[in-house]
């Protein structure tokens, strides 16, 4: 009698656990093939060409029990059929400080964290529901805004994460994490990263607010602050985002930091029986130039997507800093005007046609001039065009693929050690597949 009364038990509670569990498995893996052309461009020389298939592979098992959610992730990253990266060969300065711990398609973890969400009580005389505290310990992702100042690049942030949701009136995202590595651009560096985010969702599809990010360099002993301000509006046929950010704090010699970043992003969506689902997107980007305590340049700005840089535009990719081909010499803090357009001829098939504009804010007096609507955004000298066309195919809710084909055509004499000034050309394929 006693060993059935303490099989049922064992029964009821192993039900009670396993009802209010709930476990979730997550595996993306892309297969990515990518052709660059003349990349000195110089259609004269053959040697500034090659290609190169990667894959990357992204799993996450994720277990929630009542309000408490345990997540472990790992990814693996690499080339087919090699051990060392070929990009390694070229000299392009994103090439050298790759964030992953390895592209070798070793796995590595990205995220393996604990968090907890606790709800409270709806309030009467707000008239409130929605309010709840969430802390996450351990290894987790982390993009602030759009990622401009803080953004893991997909390899997570050791730290912890405390956030408040009082419904619609306010939200608090706070971070904090002790960050160091032996790889990457951050190579043998020690940083503390604080970040404090304050927004408000009070107007229906708005959201608006302040955040304050910290990067302290325990090793070189400098201190970068940054602010961004922000506002955001979506709803089903548009969407933009504004953003203005500035830099200070103190450098090791005891210089101060400044420098500035704008960014507008904004879109708009439509359906007709001819271009099927379509939407028109426009981006403006500028972030400041000069001395290296002028330029604006968070260290943790999102900047990698898989083996390539990661930005605006197909081929040149342009973010803070950079883009692929790197800044012509002389050249700091980036521009970016670009246009896209999306239609939807037939029923699984999209097709996307990009037009950017680069150019920079500081450059020598004697490169080339941008366009007037550059100059008049902000623009100071010219560096080149890009015109991007990319088929995408979504054969099912699990398998996707991408055709895309891109010419970069640099402005004559931005480069000055690449007489030629012929285009470069990218050709890619990405296929993408989810279990």
């Amino acid at each position: 009698m006693g060993k059935k009364i303490i099989f049922f038990l064992i029964l009821f509670l192993t039900n009670k656990i396993f009802s209010l569990t709930r476990m979730f498995l997550d595996t993306t893996y892309d297969v990515i093939y990518v052709n660059y052309n003349n990349l000195d461009f110089n259609n004269s020389t053959s040697t500034d060409t090659y290609d190169k298939i990667y894959s990357y592979l992204d799993s996450a098992l994720r277990i929630n029990i009542d309000n408490l959610e345990f997540k472990l992730g790992f990814s693996s990253l690499g080339e087919f059929g090699s051990t060392t990266s070929q990009i390694s060969t070229f000299t392009y300065s994103w090439q050298k400080n790759l964030s992953y711990p390895n592209i070798n398609f070793l796995p590595w973890l990205n995220e393996f964290y604990i968090r907890y969400i606790y709800n409270f009580s709806h309030i009467n005389f707000l008239n409130i529901d929605d309010i709840n505290l969430t802390f996450t310990i351990g290894r987790h992702r982390k993009e602030v805004i759009k990622g401009m100042v803080l953004g893991d690049n997909g390899i997570g942030f050791d730290g912890i994460s405390f956030n408040f949701n009082l419904g619609k009136y306010f939200y608090i995202d706070s971070f904090f994490s002790r960050y160091k590595s032996s790889f990457g651009f951050i190579n043998n560096k020690s940083f503390d990263i604080y970040s404090f985010l304050v927004g408000s969702r009070f107007y229906d599809n708005f959201d608006f607010g302040i955040s304050n990010t910290v990067e302290e360099d325990k090793i070189f002993n400098f201190r970068k602050v940054f602010y961004e301000l922000f506002i955001k509006r979506e709803v089903s046929n548009y969407y933009y985002i504004f953003e203005y950010a500035f830099q200070s704090g103190k450098a090791d010699d005891g210089s101060n930091y400044s420098g500035s970043l704008w960014f507008f992003e904004a879109s708009t969506k439509g359906k007709n029986r001819y271009l099927g689902e379509s939407e028109a997107g426009l981006v403006w980007l500028l972030s400041s130039g000069g001395n290296d305590a002028n330029i604006f340049s968070p260290t943790f700005s999102k900047k990698y997507y898989f083996l390539e840089p990661y930005g605006f535009g197909e081929f040149a990719k342009a973010n803070l800093n950079s883009i692929f081909f790197d800044l012509p010499q002389g050249y700091s803090g980036i521009f970016v005007l670009g246009f896209n357009l999306s239609i939807n001829p037939l029923k699984k098939l999209f097709a996307k046609f990009g037009y950017y504009l680069f150019s920079s804010p500081s450059a020598p007096d004697n490169k080339p001039e941008p366009s007037a609507t550059e100059k008049t955004l902000g623009a100071k000298k010219a560096i080149g065009v890009e015109y991007d066309i990319i088929f995408e195919y979504k054969i099912s809710n699990f398998l996707d693929i991408n055709f895309s084909y891109s010419i970069f055509n640099p402005t004559k004499g931005a480069y000055q050690e690449k007489i030629k000034d012929d285009n470069a050309t990218k050709l890619g394929c990405w296929i993408r597949s989810r279990f």
